[in-house]
């Protein structure tokens, strides 16, 4: 098996999970995943809400690691969605107390390069494959031809406006929705 995508997989699980922003849980216990303490190898205890502890980044990132590496042995059949619903405690993806399966899913399908219906047997047999390429590129800001920066001088702003009226949390929600609903509409 190809594990090659573990650590994108873990980056993109350590920002989603806030690992990246000072105070948070996860940067307290230095826990990149926010997993909640099992008796992993490295942890030195549990924080009061029972997650696990570790002695610094490193060492919670290995953590982190061995259980994307495990999940991929153990349920190579299950997509994206299935695994960070499964990730998240839910039986099945939903948005619950315990979070959004879609929407965490969508961020880690992006991160990977893959749709959120690719399995994780298929991601563990070789490179991932290509996001579908849009039929016209974005242009690319003149003098940084390797950065995928936008020129946003070719953006018509006014279709921008209404999403305006949007919070960041809505529009994610918004993203989520229609990737669940073209996920289901696929999968038929």
């Amino acid at each position: 098996m190809n594990f090659d995508f573990i650590p994108a997989w873990a980056n993109v699980i350590a920002q989603f999970e806030g690992f990246n922003s000072p105070g948070t849980r996860p940067a307290r216990n230095n826990n990149p995943g926010d997993l909640k303490y099992l008796g992993q190898a490295g942890a030195v205890g549990a924080d009061s809400g029972g997650f696990a502890v570790f002695p610094d980044p490193v060492t919670g990132f290995q953590a982190l690691y061995r259980q994307l590496q495990k999940y991929v042995t153990d349920f190579p059949n299950f997509t994206i969605l299935e695994i960070m619903a499964h990730y998240l405690g839910q039986v099945t993806p939903t948005v619950n107390a315990q979070g959004d399966a879609f929407t965490y899913a969508a961020a880690v399908a992006s991160g990977l390069g893959v749709d959120i219906s690719t399995t994780l047997g298929q991601l563990a047999s070789g490179p991932p494959t290509q996001p579908t390429q849009p039929t016209q590129p974005a242009p690319i800001v003149t003098g940084a031809p390797d950065t995928g920066l936008v020129d946003t001088s070719t953006i018509d702003t006014a279709q921008l406006q209404p999403l305006a009226q949007f919070s960041t949390t809505e529009l994610i929600a918004g993203i989520a929705v229609l990737a669940a609903i073209a996920y289901f509409a696929w999968s038929r």
